[in-house]
């Protein structure tokens, strides 16, 4: 009695409030002419479950029909842990249906009404047909490279020639993606910026191993909403998490020519409510390399040779890391996960080198040389936890999430130089001998909120905040071994600490009206820079806000053509080797110096983008434009005798501005192929920086304007062949392009691949691989301009065959192997059911 008297009085509460909100609501939904509509108010959810083992069904269709003309209303796919969720229903009658790829089809009536607008519809248990798939051949696989108009996904587990190698040799294969032989990284000739699963890393990309990466995102012009640093956009790096149900793993060994070995471990174990994972790679690899420099330094730009100077290096590098990480995802319901990933790496480095060099006169004939034995030895260890939440609303898409990010990293070093000095015939003549100490430690913090709530049919707002701290600290001591005692050099060594944090926030709108799409955003991040030289006492600082606008305008002409106009702002801040003022004195006649004075460079980037996707094809046109302010330039200074430096200086302007094409081409079914072509022209504006390297005391007199045109070319091939074998080609050029003194010279490479997958369900491959297979990667600059006159060429170990083995295990049950193989059908059959007019697709995420 108690409780019916309970319930009655709830009821009435529910309807007098019911009877407040109507009006207001009401007028909410009221369509544009005027015309009033139902109440669209109601929410259904339960969860889908298999039959027969009680476990959850993901993916499974749930669609809402009209029970008078069986039209869609509404629909969504299941989750992992089998929930769904339908709101925003009018009051009505309703036939709710679920079905499922080799189950029973489910269908359930659902009444709508104001005392009943919640409903919660339990468990519903799908059935197996009784005829089973036999004989089923599904051949559907992921693409390689994936193009979005506003993204490109180059998918890593597809990349056969990358196997066994590291993050460097994945981003030489991907589209619009260029790797100097330093591992320097550009996108359209500008610098991006790399993150790693969206974050800041103090890693360097060959110290991420390859076989770690599920994939790479090229965004090229990105909003408001993602960090405004990156001349070139954003490269992200993807991690691999497995989240299939059950305990899935991976095994993988490898090896290569010159003592190259790579081996690792994946496993995951998915039981809801807890998705855990854990991944371990190794890697060793011993590289050779040599270079020739020959540089002329003139008394002036149009006199004769007062200094020349040709050197020859032969080195090795030996490199061991390791990359170890595991994860923890706790769905504390269908709305809200806690997640928490801990990451550990380290390695040590050698690098033995050999430096000839040979001192000239005027007519070319030996004065002296000199032979220098270096000896470097590195290592670092580091670490990265990160701790995040995600929850999702019950209104459709409207999520808010957070993060914290700790990273810390330590490195070490020794080095220990040797020059013996020699005359013109070959006579001892002295010796010099130096020793280096190195330390140093840098952290990353970064924490980041970000909400996003849908309004109207097709309106969304996203809002966020985040805050990035970078603390970086480095020792570089140098002696002098005179009568085998070490003297401290304070001219060479450096105490240096920077620190930088970056605070921001953004907003960003994003709405569509029939087939035009617009994004408007703004981003404010406040910096704040100091650099101290300890040992001296110097101290560099650089506060500013920044404002960063972003503006996307979309055109669906048709289904299948689309064009795009968008601009953003974005910022490029000098990195810590840029900064840092101690001399690099590992090469006497070509040192290297960081520039502490070093500004920002901010970048004004616009983008018209053409679409077309049909059947087989992909095609992409890009023409874009790009102004750089203060753009971060590397000069070259002759200074006393035979020496030439190296350091940094901000030009006024570069203008960039070029035409990228990208076809993606399903040939056969067995063989697709990507082409990738961009045409540029670059202006450089660099004048301003022989008055700002007069007031450091330098001297250049070469007119550091200069411009140019280039292009560069990247195609991948993939076949697939009978008896489970593959084929991946690919193949890159690079033409010649300007810099402020001179250029670089063109380059390109061809790397092979043979992959053939055996065992049951395709569960172990064996992958031959053969990087440069002419042996023409190399990387050659000239210095043609001013008193200096320089051909520099380096050529690394590029031509390597490696042979690697993996073994894939876990749970094979049809279930799990529908999810994985037929998520696509199930994408396509809900989208059938719905209609291509429905906008009501998918639920809280």
């Amino acid at each position: 009695m108690k409780n019916s008297i309970v319930q009655k009085i709830k009821k009435q509460i529910f309807y007098f409030l019911i009877s407040i909100c109507l009006p207001v609501l009401g007028l909410a939904q009221m369509p544009a002419g005027g015309n009033s509509q139902r109440m669209a108010i109601g929410q259904v959810y339960g969860k889908v479950l298999d039959a027969t083992t009680g476990k959850p069904i993901e993916f499974a269709t749930v669609t809402l029909l009209n029970a008078k003309d069986s039209s869609v209303v509404n629909g969504m796919l299941t989750k992992s842990n089998g929930d769904f969720n339908l709101d925003h229903l009018p009051f009505g009658r309703y036939i709710l249906k679920l079905n499922f790829l080799g189950y029973q089809t489910i269908f359930k009536n659902v009444v709508i009404t104001p005392s009943d607008v919640q409903q919660d519809l339990g468990n519903f248990k799908l059935s197996p047909v009784a005829k089973a798939l036999e004989g089923v051949s599904i051949t559907a696989q992921q693409p390689q490279y994936t193009m979005n108009i506003d993204r490109k996904v180059f998918n890593v587990e597809k990349s056969l020639t990358t196997v066994g190698g590291t993050a460097t040799d994945v981003l030489r294969q991907v589209p619009s993606v260029s790797v100097d032989i330093d591992g320097n990284v550009t996108v359209r000739n500008a610098t991006p910026q790399i993150l790693v699963d969206g974050k800041p890393t103090a890693l360097t990309l060959d110290q991420i191993p390859a076989d770690a990466i599920e994939s790479i995102e090229v965004i090229t012009n990105p909003s408001a909403k993602y960090d405004a640093s990156g001349q070139g956009g954003i490269i992200n790096i993807i991690l691999k998490k497995n989240k299939k149900a059950g305990i899935n793993g991976m095994i993988r060994l490898g090896a290569g020519t010159r003592d190259k070995y790579n081996a690792g471990a994946d496993l995951s174990v998915r039981q809801n409510p807890f998705n855990f994972y854990l991944n371990y790679n190794y890697f060793q690899n011993n590289e050779i390399y040599s270079g020739k420099n020959t540089t002329d330094i003139l008394s002036s730009p149009d006199h004769n040779t007062y200094s020349n100077t040709q050197q020859s290096t032969d080195g090795k590098n030996d490199r061991a890391f390791q990359f170890g990480r595991f994860g923890l995802d706790y769905y504390l319901d269908n709305r809200n996960t806690l997640s928490f990933e801990q990451s550990f790496f380290g390695g040590d480095f050698t690098n033995p080198e050999t430096l000839t060099t040979s001192y000239l006169n005027n007519e070319k004939n030996l004065l002296a040389s000199s032979i220098r034995n270096n000896l470097d030895k590195r290592s670092f260890r580091g670490s990265r936890s990160q701790l995040s939440y995600t929850h999702n609303f019950i209104k459709k898409d409207e999520t808010f999430s957070a993060f914290v990010n700790y990273h810390v990293f330590h490195n070490s070093g020794s080095g220990d130089n040797l020059t013996n000095f020699y005359d013109s015939t070959g006579s001892f003549t002295g010796v010099e001998e130096q020793r280096n100490n190195t330390s140093g430690k840098s952290t990353f913090i970064v924490s980041q909120a970000d909400y996003a709530n849908p309004i109207g049919e097709h309106g969304k707002l996203e809002a966020g905040l985040k805050s990035t701290i970078r603390d970086f600290t480095s020792v570089y001591n140098v002696y002098d071994i005179i009568n085998d005692f070490p003297k401290f050099n304070d001219s060479l060594s450096n105490d240096y600490k920077y620190l930088e944090s970056v605070s921001a926030a953004y907003v960003d709108f994003s709405n569509q009206i029939n087939k035009f799409s617009y994004q408007v955003g703004l981003r404010a991040e406040q910096s704040h820079y100091k650099g101290t030289l300890i040992s001296k006492n110097v101290s560099y600082t650089n506060d500013y806000l920044s404002l960063f606008p972003s503006i996307y305008l979309s055109q669906k002409i048709t289904d299948h053509h689309e064009i795009q106009l968008n601009y953003s702002r974005r910022i490029d801040r000098p990195n810590f080797w840029q900064l840092i003022p101690y001399v690099d004195y590992s090469n006497p006649q070509n040192q290297r110096k960081g520039n502490p004075d070093l500004k920002p460079e901010f970048i004004n980037s616009f983008e018209l983008n053409y679409n077309y996707q049909y059947n087989k094809v992909n095609f992409l046109l890009s023409a874009y434009f790009r102004n750089s302010n203060h753009d971060i330039t590397s000069v070259f200074i002759p200074l006393n005798g035979d020496t030439l430096l190296t350091t940094f200086a901000n030009a006024n302007s570069t203008n960039t501005y070029g035409l990228e094409l990208t076809l993606q081409n399903d040939i056969t079914r067995w063989w697709n192929l990507t082409t990738n072509l961009n045409f540029y022209n670059t202006d450089i504006k660099a004048g301003n920086i022989q008055g700002d390297l007069a007031k450091q005391g330098y001297l250049v007199t070469s007119d550091l304007n200069n411009s140019g045109f280039s292009w560069f070319a990247k195609v991948n091939s993939n076949m697939q062949l009978p008896a489970n074998f593959a084929i991946q080609i690919t193949g890159n050029y690079q033409a010649p392009q300007p810099t402020p003194q001179g250029k670089t010279l063109g380059n390109g490479s061809v790397d092979f691949a043979l992959r053939k997958d055996f065992l049951k369900n395709r569960a172990a491959s064996l992958t031959l691989s053969v990087s440069d297979i002419f042996n023409t990667r190399k990387f050659e600059t000239k210095l043609t301009r001013g008193q200096v006159v320089q051909d520099n060429i380096r050529y690394p170990e590029s031509q390597i065959v490696r042979l690697n083995f993996m073994y894939r295990f876990g749970k094979m049950d049809m279930q799990l192997f529908r999810k994985k193989q037929q998520n696509q059908q199930q994408d396509n059959s809900i989208q059938e059911e719905l209609g291509p007019n429905t906008g009501g697709v998918g639920g809280p995420r």
